[in-house]
């Protein structure tokens, strides 16, 4: 009789164990942690530019035409360092190693031309001869005003603030290389060196 108790009591227990063990199945499935979600890739350390902040043209086999069109002056340094940038980004993406910088000048022009240097910087410590031409409306104004570098003029010598510019267009030649760089020519620019030199320095104008 004993025996016949201690049987039922027992089977009695083994179902008591197996429904506890079914009924904790969903718990532990339910909180098992989800799939981790795949990290976002790393945001650009320079932001893209807004359609029609930045263009650029062909000009013969390794030449091209930039330019940087906005309405928001911030200042000149920072404005013309950005499309420094840009012109070593795209001398970059031309599997080139570096760029040449074509002067704008005219007639008038009076600041003497940079000579050959072999005891000058190298690379990237050039960038007072990156000197790109500009123009610009002041607002209320819809006439276009010039500015060159090349003239001696100081920029924006209208005796008003330059905060005032409503429009303005920067804008530069260069000339891809993928040849050894001729690092006597002040007008020479390593593209990586450029890049690295400004990728923390500079955004797009709006």
């Amino acid at each position: 009789m004993r025996s016949s108790i201690g049987m039922i009591l027992g089977i009695a227990g083994l179902c008591a164990l197996a429904d506890g063990s079914f009924a904790a199945e969903p718990t532990a499935a339910a909180s098992a942690p989800a799939t981790a979600a795949k990290p976002a890739e790393n945001p650009p350390m320079v932001p893209p530019a807004a359609p029609g902040v930045f263009a650029m043209q062909k000009k013969g086999a390794n030449g091209f035409h930039l330019v940087v069109t906005a309405h928001q002056f911030t200042s000149r340094s920072d404005i013309e360092k950005y499309l420094a940038y840009r012109a070593a980004e795209l001398t970059l993406q031309q599997h080139g190693s570096w760029f040449s910088f074509v002067e704008a000048r005219s007639k008038d022009s009076t600041v003497p031309v940079p000579k050959r240097d072999p005891a000058g910087l190298r690379y990237s410590f050039r960038m007072e001869y990156w000197r790109p031409v500009w123009r610009y409306k002041l607002a209320g104004d819809p006439a276009w005003k010039n500015w060159s570098p090349f003239t001696g003029a100081a920029f924006f010598a209208d005796g008003k603030d330059p905060k005032t510019i409503s429009d303005f267009e920067v804008s530069a030649d260069i000339t891809v290389r993928k040849n050894q760089m001729d690092d006597s020519d002040p007008l020479a620019f390593e593209a990586g060196a450029v890049s690295d030199l400004l990728i923390n320095q500079v955004s797009p104008p709006a």
